[in-house]
């Protein structure tokens, strides 16, 4: 199962602006945000090619989509990665949460739907740990 931004990258719907604004709004909804919330953005900006730190100074916490018509997957990939980058500290806070779901309805996507993907980052969070878990012999 690859669900990952770089395949929704090369789809003709996704828009790598909006997806680092989103990601952008989603690491500053919350004020305990930092260092390795930023760094998601970053690497994901990298990724595409485009500069972070304009993303940083020209997008705040209040982002806001118009109803946006893409693909079910476009969507999913990029909710998936909002709510990784949301819940990267063990808690996805309120505003990452409303954030996320207003992003949601604007990409057609039911709210039982983002909150299956809610669980399946924190499975595969869960995979990961076991995996290093693994490898380290413990």
């Amino acid at each position: 199962m690859d669900f990952n931004f770089a395949e929704a990258a090369n789809t003709r719907d996704f828009d790598p602006h909006t997806y680092l604004s989103i990601l952008v709004a989603i690491a500053k909804a919350d004020k305990d945000n930092g260092q390795p919330e930023f760094d998601f953005v970053r690497r994901r900006a990298d990724r595409l090619g485009l500069d972070s730190e304009h993303f940083f100074q020209a997008v705040d916490q209040h982002f806001a989509i118009e109803r946006q018509n893409v693909t079910r997957f476009t969507a999913l990939v990029i909710l998936k990665d909002a709510i990784a980058l949301g819940s990267m500290d063990g808690n996805l806070s309120l505003p990452e949460r409303g954030k996320i779901y207003s992003y949601a309805e604007k990409l057609d996507i039911a709210r039982s739907d983002v909150d299956s993907l809610e669980k399946l980052v924190d499975e595969h969070r869960a995979l990961n740990r076991r995996w290093r878990q693994l490898v380290a012999g413990q």
